[in-house]
């Protein structure tokens, strides 16, 4: 018949449409395989981790934590000295505030001597 041959479909490579894949993934059996040990709770650290935080201040609360720890008569001591400062720093500050008051008293009565002088002239 002309050129061609007749060959039969069967000798043909078989390559039919391929269909679109269905299924990517199951969950099957995964609960009980996750099960059979377990589920267990994380454990919680004692102490918070101190990677990535500021270098500088850790070494400073490291330092600061060993300058807390005394005895507790060096407890005492130490609360008696804050009371004793903090005292102090209040009469400072009633010296300042009366200080401060005298000064706006002087310069209200100045402003009055020159007002009362600006009026005779």
């Amino acid at each position: 018949q002309g050129g061609q041959q007749c060959v039969p479909s069967a000798l043909l490579p078989h390559h039919p449409a391929a269909m679109a894949k269905s299924k990517n993934h199951t969950g099957h059996n995964q609960i009980y395989k996750n099960h059979r040990n377990g589920i267990k709770k994380t454990r919680r650290p004692k102490k918070m981790s101190m990677q990535g935080m500021n270098c500088k201040f850790v070494r400073n609360q490291a330092f600061a934590k060993r300058g807390m720890k005394c005895t507790p008569e060096e407890k005492e001591e130490r609360l008696a000295a804050q009371k004793e400062a903090q005292k102090r720093m209040e009469e400072k500050k009633v010296q300042e505030r009366a200080q401060r008051l005298k000064e706006l008293q002087e310069e209200k009565d100045a402003a009055a001597l020159k007002a009362a002088k600006k009026g005779k002239n």
